[in-house]
């Protein structure tokens, strides 16, 4: 079944404003004044409508704010100027993680594992020529893609056996695979932070990078099960410092054994090359638009949210898990 875009948009509030109340209220600080004239539920709703690109007629959330003032000023009457709710935008940053948990949790914990992997984040294209200046905090040259090189960021994410994200973090482009994992395994520790293995006297064996990482609290929680990934993260003594000091068991391709075992272990991670192929041509992951570290991060959080969120819509209305090109008619 399709959805006509005032129906998607009603199931989505519907679904946004249950998961406000459950998961994001309880974690809001209690604040005096007046009501604001967009509430918290309409703002994310719009936040994560806005991330589409697949059967809407917008492209980015400036686009959205025009056509919600123009055509569905009888959903949102008090739509709010786009100065207004990009800065509202940015202060419920952390409800999208709270949605994408809360989803994750609504459907399952899966199958037992999950697959972790990197994928990059342009923001410019002519990685080699382009001038530093937007983002220059963040963006950096490096490598992977189709093209690759590419100057942008990282982003490490983590899904569940059924394809649902249950975590993820973000770095300057340069900062190889390893380190990015560390970020979010020690986070789902409890202490994050990025030292590396360390050698026999107790000291770290690598120096950390220098350059911008984070968010942190995207990580997710531990769900005490093996994490498949690709050989970027192999390495006997990482494994081991993630396994003792994070509690985290993550899995390579076993590189000697048979092909067979080689190719079963690619089939398990195929959720998350899925999932990265969704998020670029549906949600629009490579070259997101922000002008800002604190817009790049609140876009990346309500894209790897509405990803969740489409696969519930998806399966409340009968539908494969990954079928977004097709849910808004």
């Amino acid at each position: 079944m399709q959805l006509d875009l005032e129906t998607f948009l009603t199931a989505l509030y519907v679904m946004v404003d249950d998961l406000y109340q459950s998961h994001v209220r309880p974690h809001m600080p209690q604040t005096g004044g007046p009501a604001p004239r967009l509430s918290d539920s309409e703002v994310l709703c719009l936040g994560l409508a806005a991330q589409w690109r697949s059967g809407v007629p917008w492209q980015s959330e400036r686009g959205l704010v025009r056509y919600v003032r123009k055509h569905l000023a009888h959903l949102f009457p008090q739509m709010i100027s786009q100065s207004a709710f990009n800065r509202r935008l940015r202060r419920l940053w952390g409800a999208f993680l709270l949605i994408q948990e809360g989803v994750a949790e609504a459907l399952g914990e899966g199958e037992g594992w999950e697959v972790m992997d990197c994928a990059p984040v342009p923001i410019a294209r002519g990685a080699r020529s382009f001038h530093p200046g937007w983002l220059e905090e963040v963006a950096r040259i490096g490598k992977g893609g189709n093209d690759r090189f590419f100057y942008g960021a990282h982003l490490l994410l983590v899904v569940n056996a059924q394809g649902m994200a249950t975590g993820w973090t973000l770095a300057a482009g340069n900062i190889q695979d390893r380190w990015l994992a560390e970020v979010v395994l020690s986070s789902r520790a409890g202490a994050p932070q990025c030292t590396g293995p360390r050698d026999p006297q107790g000291s770290p064996a690598l120096d950390p990078p220098r350059d911008w990482m984070g968010p942190a609290q995207s990580g997710g929680r531990p769900h005490g099960c093996p994490i498949l990934a690709d050989l970027g993260y192999s390495g006997a003594a990482w494994q081991r410092h993630w396994r003792e000091d994070y509690g985290a068991q993550v899995l390579t391709p076993p590189v000697p054994e048979r092909h067979a075992a080689r190719a079963w272990f690619s089939g398990l991670r195929q959720k998350i090359e899925t999932a990265f192929a969704a998020l670029c041509g549906v949600f629009g992951l490579h070259f997101p638009g922000a002008h800002t570290t604190w817009g790049l991060i609140t876009r990346i959080g309500a894209k790897i949210a509405a990803y969740n969120t489409g696969i519930l819509l998806n399966r409340q209305q009968g539908r494969a898990d990954l079928a977004f090109g097709t849910l808004i008619c």
